[in-house]
């Protein structure tokens, strides 16, 4: 039986949509004894009284809490937790569910429980989205990939908002995290089991079961929230205090799986640093084409953090850099290149380019030179010169305005 915990605001709550869930899953479940519903109500949300008078009407199990609000957005684990009370004991695999998501797939009942006999110890979790980002190579076809930094935590695209855990991981954890942000609770969770203990407890659905119905008064960079109660969730999980947390979660966790490792499917793969290397690139290389740049650059950040000796990351965050018009950035990436592989064509020019932007004229100057002395083909090199000496009128200032690529 699969155990659908919400949290659920009326008063005030511009995106509202119980009623909406509650109808979809009437209309698109497989047999009503797969699940139960269990709400957890604010008893300061003046509208409740008479709602709750209506949940008689659905021909599945709905349980319900009303209970303080506490902190409100902040602490919708909590309210999560709570209503595990009510946990019917035939249950075997929980999902938090917003009271703004709409059910998208027939059957997904059994596409839920079709998943949760895959580990005799019952511990697991079920995602119905691959792992983000969603800008690399192949990540239809591999949806497992962990191989980002939790500092980025806050930029990763796109997580799903509405994974399912085995009731008793969730126990072993003592409920939802310690943030409210349980989707990505369950990254961070999944990130320790992988790198710590070479554990992969997560299973994938064949497609989305829900969608998120979005309101930008609530749920947008333009809304209050977005900068208060979102920014404190983001600042805590980046903290070592929370992370810590985390990471007991999922060492606790390897503890009740480490009796049965010999199982197939218990542990991560684990790439060579050759092949985590290449993965990373091609990671990278996806946002670059998908027009993501800021994402790019934090990927090949991370590579260059990790493989400090690949030229082609740096150059590439050099030139990122550039055409972001960021000269001072690019600067020692490019001086890294050249120092290191002083044969690489189209390096000169590149940091001739960023020094030029940067007001060094002289030396962008030499640079272009040099380029052309050693490449005398160099068409962007050649350019580059003539516009430097005055050959075209106004000082260049923005690093777009030379040959680049």
């Amino acid at each position: 039986m699969i155990s659908l915990l919400i949290n659920s605001r009326i008063d005030g709550n511009p995106n509202w949509g119980l009623p909406i869930l509650l109808d979809g899953l009437k209309e698109k479940s497989s047999s009503y004894d797969n699940f139960e519903v269990l709400v957890k109500f604010d008893s300061d949300d003046r509208l409740v009284p008479e709602f709750v008078k209506t949940l008689d009407q659905y021909p599945f199990t709905i349980k319900h809490l009303i209970e303080p609000r506490g902190r409100g957005y902040i602490d919708i684990h909590i309210g999560y937790t709570r209503v595990m009370s009510l946990v019917d004991s035939r249950s075997t695999v929980m999902g938090c569910f917003a009271d703004d998501f709409v059910i998208v797939k027939e059957g997904w009942d059994e596409a839920v429980l079709s998943r949760t006999n895959s580990f005799d110890d019952d511990i697991y979790i079920i995602h119905q989205l691959p792992h983000p980002p969603f800008y690399r190579p192949d990540y239809e076809d591999s949806p497992f990939y962990l191989h980002f930094s939790l500092d980025h935590m806050d930029t990763l695209e796109v997580i799903d908002e509405g994974p399912f855990w085995s009731r008793k991981l969730l126990e072993i954890c003592g409920g939802l995290g310690h943030v409210s942000f349980t989707d990505a609770w369950t990254i961070c969770l999944q990130w320790y089991l992988h790198h710590h203990h070479g554990i992969n407890r997560t299973l994938f659905t064949d497609q989305p079961l829900i969608h998120r119905r979005l309101h930008e008064a609530v749920d947008s960079d333009q809304s209050e929230r977005w900068h208060s109660d979102r920014k404190w969730n983001f600042d805590f999980i980046a903290d070592d205090f929370y992370r810590t947390m985390v990471k007991n979660q999922a060492h606790n966790i390897a503890l009740h799986i480490s009796s049965s490792l010999s199982v197939e499917g218990n542990k991560s793969v684990r790439h060579h640093s050759e092949d985590l290397e290449c993965i990373l690139m091609q990671t990278a290389k996806g946002a670059i084409e998908r027009r993501k740049p800021h994402s790019a650059v934090r990927e090949l950040e991370v590579i260059t953090e990790q493989f400090p000796n690949n030229m082609n990351a740096h150059q590439m965050l050099g030139l990122l850099n550039l055409f972001m018009n960021q000269p001072q950035a690019a600067i020692p990436r490019l001086r890294c290149v050249l120092d290191s592989s002083p044969n690489t064509r189209g390096v000169r020019n590149q940091l001739g380019v960023a020094l030029a932007a940067a007001g060094a004229e002289n030396e962008a100057r030499g640079l272009f030179m040099d380029e052309l002395n050693r490449f005398p083909t160099s068409e962007q090199a050649k350019v580059n010169l003539m516009k430097l000496s005055g050959e075209q009128s106004g000082r260049l200032s923005q690093p777009t305005e030379f040959a680049i690529t």
